[in-house]
């Protein structure tokens, strides 16, 4: 690899993340953000932590399927809806 090139990134829940080292942080949240992120773990029973590694996911997932020029739906009984993500 010259200096110019990136080794390419594990993407998340890929085997290869799964074997990479753990880094640890620290985060400070405003206290509705903290509330919703209690109200996702106890919902989903799991843990916070957890829940945060789930809501990254999705985000990523959602960010490279926008940046593919998909669109992210909700559809309830009588309308469907387009979700924007800013």
């Amino acid at each position: 690899m010259n200096s110019n090139t990136k080794a390419p990134r594990a993407a998340p829940n890929s085997a290869v993340s799964k074997v990479e080292t753990k880094k640890r942080m620290t985060i400070q949240l405003p206290k509705d953000t903290a509330e919703f992120l209690e109200w996702l773990a106890q919902e989903q029973d799991i843990s916070q932590v957890e829940a945060i590694r789930k809501a990254i996911a999705t985000e990523y997932y959602f960010q490279k399927e926008i940046k593919q020029g998909a669109k992210v739906l909700v559809q309830n009984q009588d309308q469907i809806k387009e979700i924007i993500f800013r």
